[in-house]
């Protein structure tokens, strides 16, 4: 088990569903392959792109994963749409029953659209009520930059959770707000909560991402398991010990 899976406190059981913006799929791609010894299921609650690698079983048709069999090694499952060339969600009881032939599950569970910042729906995140872990993701790369379709996805709904104007600088506030608030990434949450900000990958960065966390540690003592910052793609991280 590599630093993260271990920093996630992930084990044979476990049910992660992962939500926010800024590396998601990345980061599901991680831990599936370092836990691939073990049998691992990754499937959208939403949509998510279907994992291409010769390593990587992958199952795209409702009546494909109920008939799949559970081997060790990365399974994918999902409905594939033709349109938009991605894996949609099976019905959540269809995934529930899969999901008990497998060590560990990994669940996308939003699309943010390759953006940095997100407001979301009602009916969103979409966390299944078996998940033992909420994982949220997200980036500082955001910080200083307007408030805007470019950045943003569900505009709307980001200015309304961070009292935002359109075109406004994105402050630590509304990074902090869409992380923490009743109606941010975690409204829906199940299971232990987890934070990770990603794209943490030099000396600036890194102090800023642990301030940000210091200030979330201080400010919501007990709503976090785990606050995390490191880089994805680099496979390094560091973690604060919550109060």
């Amino acid at each position: 088990m590599n630093e993260l899976s271990a920093l996630l406190d992930i084990s044979v059981g476990s049910k992660i569903s992962v939500v926010g913006c800024g590396g998601k799929t990345s980061l599901i791609e991680l831990i599936a392959g370092d836990n691939r010894d073990k049998k691992v299921l990754v499937s959208p609650t939403t949509k998510m792109l279907p994992m291409k690698s010769d390593t990587v079983m992958l199952c795209d048709t409702l009546e494909s994963c109920a008939l799949h069999t559970a081997q060790q090694g990365i399974q994918c499952f999902g409905q594939y749409n033709d349109k938009n060339g991605k894996l949609e969600a099976l019905p959540e009881k269809t995934l529930s029953e899969i999901s008990t032939h497998y060590d560990i599950v990994l669940m996308e569970a939003d699309g943010s659209r390759g953006l940095p910042c997100k407001g979301w729906h009602q009916n969103e995140p979409v966390i299944p009520s078996f998940s033992t872990h909420t994982v949220g993701v997200m980036t500082l790369c955001a910080l200083e930059k307007p408030a805007t379709g470019e950045n943003v996805h569900n505009l709307p709904e980001f200015l309304s959770l961070t009292g935002l104007n359109e075109g406004e600088e994105i402050t630590k506030q509304a990074l902090e707000t869409m992380s923490c608030s009743p109606g941010g990434m975690f409204k829906n949450s199940v299971g232990e909560k987890y934070l990770l900000v990603n794209k943490v990958d030099d000396e600036v960065s890194e102090n800023v991402a642990l301030s940000f966390l210091q200030n979330l540690n201080e400010k919501y003592p007990r709503f976090f398991k785990k606050l995390i910052y490191g880089s994805v793609h680099g496979n390094k991280f560091k973690s604060l010990q919550c109060k």
